[in-house]
């Protein structure tokens, strides 16, 4: 328990001069950046996550039988179904460390034949991309391996010069080779026109084989456009819902201060994204609402001290109530902070795709929300409380 009020009203100007100066650098970014890094649910195309990795082994069937491929984190199988029923067969990278043991394996199972590509290849560096599990036939299933050394971002875009509008980001470290890759949508070109014209292009520069599509999305112009209107429409109506609310509960100056404070929030994560160049998709609307919630509800719990703080001792002003209002909050505002946060860092660090994009943005919404409820809110209540001559009157 802090023995001192936190002099909130007294650094007023500073608190918003550096909340200004945020959205200011991600204004500036906006328009230097083009814009945002939109996501193919924004921004109708084809988008897919590419790895440019060596063709180890190619594995053929000539039987009669059913013959699934997959391939885990540490196994490969073999499904087999026929008269006798299924039959599993699972080859651990641990018992068959190279892609000359799994070669080996593969060949003693009947009507399986494994051509060794590189056989130096490690099977823990085996890659399961689009089209997995793959099913067996006379015509060879390649298998992908994680490559010695790292592809050049420079490289994938020379590739994809021939299609003319390639967009190529690095996905992780250089030495994955992993990068997503987005083309807008071409008169009357299909996804499978878009893939089949990606694919030939890639392989034509790196070898055929050699591209591994890890995920691969397609969204029409009219969808997009629909997902535009309609996560415009979701925001804002969770606002217009939001002021109604607090303008009923409390009073015109919280309703107003909660509405900007929110509006900051939103403001402040787009400003990062910008300046961090990470993808705006509906993952993004998602967590924009989450913090919406959040930092409403942080703000309301300090609204409801003050409110409380005004009808305990009605002589006091304004400014004074509202900085013991958020000491007495503080403990509880850093404890749902770092509950969340433990949750979600682990995610931002070790998940991938969706899930990690949106456990980024979680994290600082997470932190520029709790800075709008503690600082920006009561300041700008303040003011407006000031303005309408009530700093020194009981909160109605």
């Amino acid at each position: 328990m802090l023995t001192k009020d936190i002099p909130v009203i007294k650094w007023r100007w500073a608190v918003w001069g550096l909340a200004i100066l945020l959205l200011a650098a991600g204004l500036v970014a906006f328009f230097l950046f083009g814009g945002f890094n939109l996501g193919v649910d924004f921004e109708s195309g084809l988008s897919q996550r590419i790895r440019i990795a060596p063709v180890g082994l190619e594995v053929a069937y000539d039987g009669t039988q059913d013959v699934v491929l997959s391939i885990s984190s540490s196994t490969l199988s073999i499904e087999q179904r026929g008269d006798a029923g299924v039959k599993v067969t699972a080859l651990r990278f641990s018992e068959y460390p190279t892609a000359s043991a799994l070669a080996q394996a593969l060949e003693a199972m009947d009507g399986i034949t494994a051509t060794v590509v590189d056989g130096s290849l490690s099977s823990s560096t085996m890659l399961s991309g689009y089209g997995f599990p793959a099913t067996l036939s006379t015509a060879p299933v390649k298998l992908n391996f994680q490559g010695k050394s790292g592809t050049s971002i420079d490289e994938v875009r020379k590739a994809l010069d021939v299609m003319g509008n390639a967009n190529v980001q690095t996905v992780g470290n250089a030495e994955s080779s992993t990068f997503q890759i987005r083309f807008g949508i071409k008169d009357g070109a299909t996804q499978a026109s878009l893939e089949d014209e990606v694919k030939g292009a890639l392989a034509a520069y790196f070898g055929s084989g050699n591209v591994v599509v890890l995920q691969s999305d397609f969204i029409g112009p009219k969808f997009s456009k629909t997902l535009v209107s309609s996560s415009i429409l979701a925001i804002a109506v969770a606002m217009g819902l939001i002021l109604v609310y607090v303008w009923i509960r409390f009073r015109f100056a919280y309703a107003v201060s909660s509405l900007v404070a929110l509006v900051h929030d939103v403001m402040a994560m787009l400003t990062m994204m910008v300046l961090l160049r990470l993808e705006f998709s509906s993952t993004t609307i998602a967590a924009l609402l989450t913090i919406i919630g959040y930092s409403l509800n942080n703000t309301i719990v300090i609204f409801d001290r003050v409110r409380e703080n005004m009808t305990i001792n009605k002589n006091a002003v304004l400014a004074e109530q509202i900085d013991r209002s958020i000491t007495q909050s503080v403990s509880r505002t850093v404890m749902s902070g770092l509950t969340t946060l433990l949750a979600i860092v682990p995610l931002a660090i070790f998940a991938s795709g969706d899930i990690r994009l949106f456990s980024i943005n979680m994290i600082f919404g997470l932190v520029f929300g709790t800075y709008s409820s503690n600082f920006l809110a009561p300041s700008l209540l303040y003011w407006i409380s000031e303005a309408q001559g009530k700093g020194r009157k009981k909160a109605k």
